[in-house]
């Protein structure tokens, strides 16, 4: 393994062997695609379905994702304007509706890059 699980989430591929992509279609805009992921790795074969629901977990990741970029807009909305609640809801509305397939993505790439390297850790324990 080359390339560690998150780095490889980063940029949206497999966990394992970091060449494999996690979405059938790059543009996370399309929105008739914008779940399609293969079955398995084309590269080494990891399940990218281990079981049914296991993206369900991937929710929290996005809800901190979005959390973040929240707390930044705030942030930073209150240093150049003070407090502008409107101002501040209608920004972040924006900015949240819009990155929403983004988020979407690194959070089910991110889920399974924590699990896979939970796994993988647990089966390592097991061998010795």
């Amino acid at each position: 393994m080359s390339v560690s699980p998150f780095k490889a989430a980063a940029f949206l591929k497999c966990p394992k062997c970091g060449k494999g992509n996690l979405f059938s279609c790059a543009n996370p805009y399309n929105v008739k695609k914008l779940t399609d992921m293969p079955d398995h790795c084309p590269e080494c074969g990891l399940s990218f379905m281990p079981e049914p629901g296991f993206y369900y977990g991937a929710m929290y990741v996005s809800y901190a994702l979005t959390i973040a970029l929240s707390v930044f807009n705030f942030i930073w909305i209150y240093m150049l304007w003070g407090f502008a609640a409107v101002r501040f809801l209608i920004i972040n509305s924006v900015l949240l509706i819009v990155l929403m397939p983004i988020f979407f993505r690194y959070g089910r790439s991110y889920y399974l890059a924590l699990i896979y390297k939970i796994e993988n850790a647990a089966n390592k324990r097991k061998k010795l």
